[in-house]
C-alpha cells in the first residue's frame, strides 16, 4: 500500500506562520541562508540549502519530549521505546505492513532507514536520502508524519522493540551507571542525575496502552521539528513540510519543568571503586547555562572564546605529560547539553598511578585558576584555533547533510544559530586578536568562579584504601600550598 499523504492544500501560504522565515546564515561556502519557522499548528521547520557532492539530503524529525517527560508510574524508558517501535510497527494507512518505515524507507534513503536517538529531551530521527528529487524528499516526509500520528501499535512489532531496547540498555548500563554516578556528584539534581530512563524495569513489562497514551502526549505539533539540509530549493522543500504536517491538530502540551543541579548538595570530593571502572581524576566546575547572546556576533564571541580556553588549557596540560598519549589529558566545556553549563579538566592515569594523577591535575589546575596564562601560551592557542577555523572553513562542504541537519536542530532548540565555519573565522580574524593575556584570563577565572569546583578519582584500587575522600584530600593538599588551593572541606 502506497504512502499516505496527509496532504493540505500546500499551495497556499495562509497556513503557515506570518513571518515565519528567518535567515541565520551566511550564503557563502556552499551554505546559503537558513530558513525557519513554524507552521501554525506550531511544527517548527529550518531548510539549510547548500552545494554538495552527495546525491541526496538530510532529514530530521526531532520531537521534544525525552525521558524527562515520563513523569506518570509505569512510563521509565518508553520514550525510547516508542522510538524503536517507530521502526517496526505498522501504521493506520498500512495496518499488515510489519517495519513499514524500514520497508518503505529502504527505497528512499541510504544505507539504512534504522537511524534514531532518544536523551533526556528529545527523540530524533535522522535519514539521507537516496536523490535530492522533491518526490523523494515528499515520501519521507510521508513517512514521518505516519511515524508521528499513525503507529498502530501491534504487539509483535512492540515485542519486538521490547527485545531490542532491553538488550540496547543491557550492552550500555555499565557506561550509563559510571556516568550517572558522576554527574551525580558534579551536578547534583541535573536531568541526567534523576533520570534513570536508561536502565529501565518499565521497558520489559509497560502494557500497550501505557505505551500508546506517552506516544500520543509527547507527540504533539508543538513539539516537532522538521529539518532539511542539502541542495534543495527551500521554498518548495516549505511546501512539502506544509503538505505533510500542516494538517496535524494536537493538543495543548506543558512541558515538564527541566530540574536543575543543586549546588549546595555538591560534595569538594567524590570517588568511585568500581572494579571494571575507569582510572581517571577530574575537576569540574558547573554552573548555570548562561543566557542566549542576542546577536549572531555575539554567539561567535562566546564560543570562539571557549574555544580559546580549551586549546590554551590543552596545551598547557599536554606539556605536563609530554609523551603520555593524546586525549589522557584534556579540557572540554559542555554548555547546556546536559541541562548546565560544565567545564571538566581530567587525567587518565595506569594501575595504581592515581596518587601522582590526582597531584599533577590538581597542580595544574590550581596554576590555572590562581596564575592564569602568559601572552605567549594565550598567542600560541590563539594560532592554534585560526588554523583549526581555517581546516573547517576549508572543509566544510565535505560535512553530511545529516550532520549538518542534527546540529542546526540542537542549535534552534537551544535559540542558538549555527554559525557557517568559514563566517565563524571571520570573526575569529577580527575578535581573537582583542584577547590579550589579562582578558583571557580574567574571562578564564570569572567562569571558574560561576560555578562550584569539584575534585573526583575514579579507580578500582581505592577499594582498598580505608578512606578515600580522606586519602584524596591529602594527596591533593601536598601538590599544592593548601592556602591557595585548599580542597573545600
Amino acid at each position: 500500500m502506497g504512502v499516505p499523504s496527509h496532504a493540505g492544500d500546500f499551495t497556499k501560504t495562509s497556513d503557515l506562520a506570518e513571518n515565519e522565515v528567518r535567515d541565520v546564515n551566511s550564503a557563502d561556502g556552499g551554505w546559503r541562508p537558513v530558513v525557519s519557522g513554524h507552521l501554525k499548528n506550531g511544527v517548527r521547520f529550518a531548510i539549510l540549502p547548500r552545494r554538495d557532492a552527495e546525491p541526496g539530503l538530510g532529514v530530521l524529525m526531532r520531537n521534544e519530549g525525552g525521558f524527562i517527560e515520563e513523569r506518570r508510574p509505569g512510563e521509565r524508558g518508553l520514550a525510547h521505546l516508542i522510538e524503536h517501535i517507530a521502526f517496526l510497527s505498522p501504521t493506520i494507512n498500512a495496518p499488515d505492513d510489519l517495519h513499514h518505515l524500514i520497508k518503505i524507507g529502504s527505497h528512499l534513503t541510504l544505507p539504512a532507514p534504522s537511524a534514531g536517538t532518544t536523551s533526556w529531551r528529545e527523540t530524533n530521527y535522522f535519514f539521507s536520502t537516496t536523490t535530492n528529487s522533491l518526490e523523494n524528499l515528499d515520501k519521507m516526509l510521508g513517512l514521518l508524519r505516519e511515524v508521528a500520528t499513525d503507529l498502530t501499535f501491534r504487539r509483535d512489532a512492540v515485542d519486538e522493540g521490547r527485545a531490542q531496547v532491553v538488550q540496547e540498555m543491557a550492552g550500555r548500563k555499565s557506561g550509563n551507571d559510571i556516568y550517572a554516578d558522576y554527574i551525580a556528584a558534579v551536578a547534583p539534581g541535573s536531568p541526567t542525575d534523576v533520570i534513570d530512563a536508561q536502565n529501565s524495569d518499565d521497558v520489559p513489562n509497560a502494557n500497550i496502552n501505557t505505551i500508546r497514551m506517552l506516544y500520543h502526549r509527547l507527540y504533539q505539533p508543538a513539539n516537532m521539528m522538521i529539518v532539511i539540509v542539502g541542495n534543495v530549493d527551500p521554498a518548495k522543500a516549505r511546501r512539502l513540510i506544509q503538505k505533510r504536517f500542516g494538517d496535524w491538530k494536537g493538543t495543548r502540551f506543558v512541558h515538564t519543568r527541566v530540574s536543575q543541579f543543586q549546588s549546595d548538595k555538591i560534595r569538594p570530593i567524590s570517588f568511585s571503586a568500581r572494579q571494571q571502572g575507569r582510572r581517571i581524576a577530574m575537576v569540574t566546575v558547573v554552573a548555570p547555562t548562561p543566557l542566549r547572546e542576542k546577536s549572531s556576533r555575539l554567539q561567535a564571541e562566546s564560543m570562539l572564546m571557549d574555544m580559546l580556553a580549551i586549546r590554551v588549557v590543552n596545551n598547557r596540560l599536554g606539556r605536563t605529560r609530554p609523551h603520555s598519549t593524546p586525549g589522557n589529558v584534556g579540557m572540554f566545556i559542555d554548555d547546556g547539553s546536559q541541562g548546565q553549563r560544565m567545564i571538566m579538566l581530567w587525567n587518565n592515569f595506569g594501575q595504581g598511578q592515581w596518587q601522582s594523577a590526582v597531584s599533577a591535575l590538581w597542580r595544574a589546575t590550581c596554576d590555572i585558576r590562581t596564575k592564569g596564562f602568559s601572552d605567549s601560551e594565550w598567542e600560541t592557542a590563539r594560532l592554534d584555533v585560526l588554523q583549526d577555523l581555517q581546516q573547517r572553513a576549508n572543509t566544510m562542504g565535505e560535512t553530511p547533510n545529516v550532520e549538518l541537519a542534527k546540529d542546526l536542530s540542537h542549535a534552534l532548540a537551544m535559540h542558538r544559530e549555527l554559525i557557517p565555519p568559514d563566517q565563524l573565522l571571520r570573526y575569529a580574524r577580527s575578535y581573537l586578536p582583542t584577547i590579550r593575556s589579562a582578558q583571557g584570563n580574567q574571562w578564564f577565572k570569572k567562569q571558574w568562579r560561576r560555578g562550584k569546583e569539584h575534585l573526583r578519582v575514579e579507580a578500582p584500587e581505592l577499594a582498598q584504601t580505608t578512606k578515600p575522600i580522606a586519602a584524596i584530600r591529602a594527596t591533593a593538599s601536598r601538590a599544592t600550598n593548601p592556602a591557595i588551593c585548599k580542597v573545600r572541606q
